[in-house]
């Protein structure tokens, strides 16, 4: 980092870089703050009696339909509990017993916000974020010297963004994040995927990092535990060792059974300090960490039952399914439009389809790129409601391709296309727990 960088950290308090980001430049509204930046747009929310557009930062309730554009990012539900809660409780053996600092606090909450931003937009991955802050030995204060998020499946998680800007590599780890979230190039856009093809070589990580931070007593905030396996990216957890970080806090542990514990044990056998937050309160957890991490838990939420689900996403689950128990979800469907509160999703295409003369195209509608933002959205109305609507009408114009993009999005959400009436696809998959005991609703339908 050039010493007039340096110089203008700190001449600033030590959250002032994440605050100039997060809390000036972000839209709050008065009923919740949505987590886009100025330049990243909102969900569009229609209710269905009034069609009154809101800004919200909750899926859809089932009376009203949730509207998916292009480039806008939607922020996360806040949820009241996780499934599988145990987890991150289950690494006391992981963590040191003394209790975390009220700055240790502060930081992984400012990660939280940087995750915010990408919420939504990382489908099939979790919403992640990161701070780096360098800790002077000789003084109480403290430097973010990179931060960084998630943007999107297939581009660096949150601590490759943060690492690239502490050591150098970009001027922001955020705006660098946030340059590549759409389709759109651009001269910062552009220098991520460079810097992405280098980090992706086989020597790229210790090539970009390498002891860039051993000198000094760095922690990296993080609101999942780091990834230590090979996916579409190198490990971060090996990453954060190369560049030589002296302490990591973990938001929450990842049961991802690809990482589980494993990118911590990768952190510790390099010699790392590894804290990981805890939700429960006790005499080495108070009330201010045990809300910090609550934090990171509700970020990945739906990633946690999508990775954990007790009967195992996928399309053998619905071999139960009879006709009886079509018929009877079709005729949930048809009291609920009737009542007005069908949990619906609207996609709208990233070009126009309706003035398209290749809109009822069967080829491309087999091969159009369905967006990760509109999946994302269906799944967690999924998990919420276990029987949603899609409304196809902006890229079909007759039911066979209604039927192909409804079962391709079933496919990647191992949900069941359970009717296709016009432009609409009708989907369900199980929640945890049940929201719909179809077999108890066609006895007793049955039995009057």
């Amino acid at each position: 980092m050039s010493a007039a960088m340096m110089s203008a950290r700190q001449s600033r308090p030590p959250s002032a870089i994440l605050r100039n980001r997060i809390v000036l430049r972000s839209i709050l509204s008065s009923a919740a703050a949505v987590s886009a930046f100025n330049s990243v747009s909102y969900y569009r929310i229609h209710h269905v009696h009034d069609s009154v557009h809101r800004q919200r930062n909750s899926i859809c309730s089932p009376n009203q339909v949730l509207v998916i554009k292009p480039n806008h990012v939607p922020a996360t539900r806040p949820s009241s509990s996780i499934q599988n809660s145990h987890i991150n409780e289950a690494t006391t053996s992981t963590s040191t017993s003394s209790p975390l600092s009220t700055s240790d606090i502060h930081h992984m909450k400012l990660a939280a916000q940087l995750a915010r931003i990408g919420s939504g937009n990382t489908f099939p991955n979790p919403a992640v974020g990161c701070v780096l802050v360098r800790h002077h030995d000789d003084s109480p204060s403290s430097i973010i010297i990179g931060s960084g998020f998630h943007p999107k499946a297939g581009m660096p998680h949150a601590e490759v963004f943060a690492l690239w800007e502490a050591c150098g590599h970009v001027h922001d780890g955020v705006d660098a994040a946030r340059s590549v979230m759409g389709k759109t190039l651009s001269p910062l856009s552009t220098k991520v995927l460079d810097l992405l093809q280098a980090y992706n070589r086989e020597n790229g990580p210790s090539e970009l990092f390498r002891d860039s931070l051993s000198n000094s007593n760095v922690t990296a905030y993080v609101t999942l535990e780091p990834c230590c396996h090979v996916g579409r990216t190198p490990p971060c957890a090996a990453s954060l060792a190369a560049a030589g970080v002296h302490r990591v806090v973990v938001g929450f542990r990842d049961p991802n059974p690809r990482v589980d514990g494993g990118g911590i044990e990768v952190l510790k056998r390099a010699g790392i300090d590894v804290r990981v937050m805890r939700r429960e309160r006790s005499e080495s957890v108070g009330e201010e960490e045990a809300a910090a991490a609550g934090e990171c838990a509700q970020l990945v939420e739906y990633f946690v039952k999508r990775i954990t689900s007790q009967h195992g996403l996928s399309s053998n689950m619905y071999d139960d399914v009879t006709g009886k128990k079509r018929m009877m979800l079709r005729a949930i469907a048809l009291r609920q439009k009737t009542a007005g509160n069908m949990p619906s999703v609207e996609w709208i295409p990233e070009r126009n389809f309706s003035m398209d003369d290749n809109k009822d195209d069967i080829d491309l509608l087999r091969e159009i790129h369905i967006d990760s933002r509109f999946l994302e959205a269906v799944d967690q109305s999924l998990w919420n409601h276990e029987l949603v609507l899609l409304r196809l009408n902006n890229i079909v114009n007759k039911k066979k391709g209604a039927k192909i993009l409804g079962e391709r999005v079933a496919e990647i959400l191992c949900a069941h296309v359970a009717q296709v009436l016009g432009h609409t696809a009708l989907l369900y998959r199980p929640a945890e727990p049940p929201v719909l005991d179809l077999d108890e609703l066609i006895r007793k339908e049955s039995s009057v």
